[in-house]
């Protein structure tokens, strides 16, 4: 192992540990494009309300693969939820009609 692997294998490790002790979830934001301060803000409360922690630290991912929406991911056990607005849906909707 390289030493700067080492390095960030440690790095990501003391991370882990200082957020287990500061009650912190990291979420990862993932969208197709970048979000509003606003918006993320809005994210965080909402981890923050599922997982019960006392901060939330978002890490944001631009992925254009997705088509819309965004995707948030939490937990050591890679919780996931996804979220697309109603007004989208119905665009979707429309379109299957056709």
């Amino acid at each position: 192992m390289k030493q700067v692997d080492l390095i960030k294998e440690i790095t990501a490790e003391f991370e882990l540990i200082a957020n287990r002790l500061s009650e912190t979830e990291v979420a990862t934001v993932a969208s197709v494009v970048e979000l509003e301060p606003q918006h993320l803000a809005e994210i965080a409360k909402r981890v923050q309300k599922l997982t019960g922690a006392k901060n939330v630290k978002l890490k944001t991912v631009i992925d254009k693969s997705l088509l819309a929406g965004i995707i948030i991911r939490y937990g050591n056990s890679g919780s996931k939820l996804s979220l697309i607005t109603l007004r989208l849906m119905n665009v979707v909707c429309e379109f299957k009609k056709y």
